[in-house]
């Protein structure tokens, strides 16, 4: 397991932990947590996080992502309309870290906004209705 130093690299090795899971249980990616912890710059953090959710729909690697936040609750100034529209599409329902992480992040007032847009987004509806569901949210009836 080397240093990460791009959102490519942490994206790798949450993906090599995944795999390795049925092997080492959450053992590497809770060594990898701790490597983590030593980065300055969390923007790297999110966008490999962000990758995860983006471009994987394999739960375990999801959920590795989710247990990263959950555990670093990394920083971040991305746009919460640009990080929802791409992780909401492939993002496991299963995994309630990301939106309690956005609900962190974010605020819940700007995040109820944003969610209030989410047909101008396109984003699906069963998957903000989830959001909503682990935020215990309701949603605005206009």
């Amino acid at each position: 397991m080397k240093f990460p130093q791009t959102p490519e690299d942490i994206e790798n090795e949450i993906l090599i932990s995944s795999e390795k899971a049925q092997n080492f249980g959450d053992l590497r990616i809770r060594q990898f947590i701790k490597i983590l912890l030593l980065i300055k710059d969390q923007e790297i953090i999110v966008e490999g996080i962000i990758r995860i959710f983006e471009n994987t729909n394999n739960f375990l690697a999801q959920e590795f992502a989710g247990k990263v936040l959950e555990e670093i609750n990394p920083k971040t100034h991305k746009d919460l309309k640009e990080v929802l529209t791409r992780t909401t599409k492939e993002w496991n329902v299963s995994v309630e870290q990301l939106p309690i992480w956005l609900q962190i992040n974010y605020g819940l007032p700007k995040l109820q906004e944003v969610l209030e847009e989410h047909d101008a987004l396109k984003l699906d509806p069963n998957k903000i209705r989830t959001i909503r569901y682990w935020l215990n949210l309701r949603q605005t009836i206009v």
